[in-house]
């Protein structure tokens, strides 16, 4: 089974003196879907930023998709960003952009797709997510729901190999939360997509997840 996410006694942090995480071993293989649960500032934002190439590890090593990414060149770290899709903490939209303009962006810009095909791929989430009364407003006339919401599924639109949510929970009302875990179970049964989800809250171990582990200082533990 292919690996797609590889750490060996990885020091994970912003600073060599004061690491979030000390030493970090995982593995993760294609079809693990994982949730690693965390409270807030145990590291959970650092390990997305290390999985992504955006933070260099300071000790141990890290494979993506079972190449070395110790020192990657820019060639690998755009290949590795392109088989995943990101949903970052809050959503994250850029404000000068519309909502369209923003769920486009990795199509547009990553993978070189038209507008138009953009579009196509566009079509079946638009009911789903009630996106066609957004699709031309911008981040300012959002709530935090809205934005989780297009920010996910700007995350999935291209059949990414990884899904990486950081705290997809947070902020969702619970229409929303339903909506989500809907959505992951359809991603988990069609078997393209690993989801790897980080979040803080202790949510009730939704059946697609394979493993539910605890990251503190210590390392990841497995929660029964």
């Amino acid at each position: 089974m292919e690996t797609l996410i590889e750490f060996q006694g990885a020091t994970i942090g912003y600073s060599r003196e004061a690491p979030l995480i000390p030493r970090l071993t995982m593995l993760l293989k294609k079809g693990d879907h994982t949730m690693i649960v965390g409270h807030c500032g145990v590291g959970k934002s650092a390990l997305v930023k290390t999985i992504m190439g955006i933070l260099s590890l300071w000790e141990g090593s890290y494979r993506a998709f079972e190449r070395g990414m110790e020192s990657p060149s820019e060639p690998l770290l755009s290949y590795v960003r392109k088989k995943i899709g990101l949903l970052p903490d809050r959503g994250i939209l850029l404000q000068n952009m519309s909502v369209f303009q923003n769920i486009a962006l990795p199509m547009r810009f990553g993978h070189f797709h038209s507008a138009e095909k953009v579009r196509e791929r566009l079509e079946p989430y638009i009911e789903e997510f009630s996106l066609a009364p957004l699709l031309d407003l911008y981040p300012c006339d959002l709530n935090i729901d809205q934005i989780k919401k297009i920010g996910f599924v700007r995350a999935i639109l291209n059949d990414p190999d990884l899904l990486l949510l950081d705290d997809p929970y947070e902020g969702l009302d619970d229409e929303g939360f339903e909506k989500m875990n809907r959505s992951l179970k359809n991603i988990a049964e069609k078997g393209a997509t690993t989801i790897l989800a980080l979040s803080r809250k202790g949510v009730v171990r939704p059946p697609y997840f394979r493993n539910v582990l605890r990251l503190t200082q210590d390392g990841l533990t497995e929660i029964l």
